[in-house]
């Protein structure tokens, strides 16, 4: 994600969601709307902290972890290994985003993520340093063991990383039949819902399903945001601070 973390990135993805947020918005909203600037604080201050925590987390994992099946995994067709890496991925992900709605210390570090009223592209950036470095981390070190090559686990990243943004988008066109193999804005608005709960799937909503946690609906969620949220302030986000403790989500 290094293409994008810096004010360069940041106009080649305004250049790229602005336009499609103005052609088909969901909710009409001011391009520069309330808390625009505590998301790009988050931009380049909180993504930055990120990058820097997690490369020090995967340099520990990779001096001490010894791959048991490295030579399995890599002589398998590449297609293969990346389709692996991606459902590994995915179920890991998974499981550490309903622990962050579950478990109390975590939902603090990403409440910070759902305090957002308004969802959209830049919405997405909005995301405490811990929150990724700790699932990055869990993945990675999953990815390791298993012996796949640092380099896909960087890749999938990316491709992970790019369509977090897209699902945050302000855009109301749907998917049709693709929605049920694919995450798409409409399956994730209704993560961010106030009065509902599941969506936790990054890329194949049938994870949800697996589990029982696919909120499906033809309409869209009409609030976004949490009670428990911190202040609209950047450095209240980044100490945890808190206005009203209300708890985890289920």
């Amino acid at each position: 994600m290094e293409l994008i973390r810096n004010p360069l990135g940041l106009l080649l993805l305004a250049a790229l969601f602005v336009p499609l947020e103005r052609l088909w918005p969901l909710h009409k909203t001011p391009l520069l709307r309330r808390g625009w600037k505590t998301d790009v604080a988050h931009f380049f201050c909180s993504h930055p902290l990120q990058q820097l925590a997690l490369v020090i987390a995967i340099g520990v994992i990779v001096s001490v972890v010894d791959p048991f099946a490295a030579s399995v995994v890599q002589r398998q067709p590449m297609v293969l290994q990346w389709l692996e890496a991606l459902l590994l991925l995915e179920f890991i992900g998974y499981g550490m985003h309903r622990a962050f709605h579950a478990v109390p210390t975590l939902w603090r570090i990403h409440a910070v993520h759902h305090s957002s009223e308004h969802l959209d592209w830049l919405a997405s950036l909005r995301v405490h340093p811990l929150d990724q470095t700790l699932t990055r981390s869990a993945q990675f070190l999953v990815l390791t063991l298993l012996g796949f090559p640092v380099t896909l686990f960087a890749g999938a990243s990316v491709l992970l990383g790019l369509w977090a943004i897209f699902l945050h988008a302000n855009v109301r066109f749907r998917f049709g039949v693709l929605e049920r193999v694919i995450a798409t804005p409409a399956f994730h608005h209704w993560h961010h819902a106030r009065d509902a709960r599941g969506n936790y799937a990054g890329l194949f909503p049938w994870v949800d399903s697996l589990f029982g946690t696919n909120v499906t609906s033809s309409a869209w969620p009409t609030a976004s945001g949490t009670d428990d949220a911190p202040p609209e302030r950047y450095w209240a986000h980044l100490t945890l601070r808190r206005k009203d403790v209300v708890g985890p989500l289920p």
